[in-house]
């Protein structure tokens, strides 16, 4: 099974930047696709399976590129201080987070076998930060589907 994905990007943003991320998340799509790894994640996405089994699959790819596991800290200074993404890579004054959810985590009382109903959904609430009316400090995103 092929990796799905989508790409948002704002209309003005350092190009720099913007190609050291893409690169790395092209390294990680590529890891993705590779057929064995593949096919663990399917193997491993099945109904009552964690989140952190797909977690730990990614996790082999995500610390040679040099993101940190659970990282704290990168939320001091917000209202809600203990957020933590599952991984983080600093990347000039910004930086990557990367989240790993089921579908069952991210949309309530659906079953893994909807994954693209899941996917689409996810799509279409991060499409609305891409908005120029919308824009956040989030200046792309990518969304893998397994």
């Amino acid at each position: 099974m092929i990796i799905k994905v989508s790409k948002y990007i704002k209309k003005k943003i350092n190009q720099s930047e913007l190609k050291k991320i893409f690169k790395i998340a092209n390294t990680i799509e590529d890891y993705l696709n590779q057929k064995e790894v593949n096919q663990r994640i399917q193997k491993s996405n099945v109904k009552g399976t964690d989140s952190q089994v797909i977690q730990k699959i990614i996790e082999e790819i995500a610390i040679p590129l040099g993101f940190k596991d659970e990282k704290k800290g990168l939320f001091m200074k917000y209202k809600d201080s203990g957020l933590r993404p599952d991984f983080y890579k600093k990347i000039g004054l910004k930086g990557i987070l990367m989240e790993v959810e089921r579908g069952k985590t991210t949309t309530n009382h659906i079953e893994v076998s909807h994954t693209k109903y899941i996917y689409k959904s996810v799509c279409k609430k991060m499409e609305n930060f891409f908005y120029e009316e919308n824009y956040l400090n989030i200046d792309s995103a990518r969304v893998f589907s397994y």
